[in-house]
């Protein structure tokens, strides 16, 4: 490459900087983007990268864990216990217990409330149903 004169001083280590700096983030850009958390443009949270996918076992032990603490709970009766459903934003929601967090790890960021007799595990960044457990 012929180096670019301009008033007298060579530019050319410039240029070429400047050019690998503009194709290094063209290229990171759209990588960077994969790994980043999305956005729900409705509610302007944190949506999770994945939903919950809970085993047989699983669920049994969540309900376990919660079944002691349901009497703290306050139960509620208008919201609907199909996974997809919103919940209504002045539904109560509790962390999950520490036994059922050991058990499903993946579940730290959901929480739950009781309604028709189940366990309603809902994700509160976009305040869905993401489970139902049967009593």
């Amino acid at each position: 490459m012929t180096p670019l004169v301009r008033s007298g001083v060579v530019r050319s280590g410039v240029v070429c900087s400047g050019m690998a700096a503009v194709a290094l983030t063209i290229l990171i850009g759209p990588a960077a983007a994969q790994n980043a958390p999305r956005v729900d443009p409705g509610k302007g949270a944190v949506a999770p990268a994945a939903q919950l996918q809970l085993t047989q076992e699983q669920k049994v032990a969540i309900a376990g864990a919660v079944r002691p603490a349901e009497a703290k709970v306050k139960t509620s009766g208008n919201i609907p216990v199909v996974v997809g459903a919103e919940v209504p934003p002045a539904t109560e929601l509790y962390f999950l217990p520490d036994d059922a967090l050991a058990s499903v790890p993946e579940a730290k960021g959901i929480k739950y409330t009781v309604a028709q007799n189940r366990v309603v595990l809902v994700d509160p960044t976009r305040m869905r149903v993401v489970e139902v457990i049967p009593p």
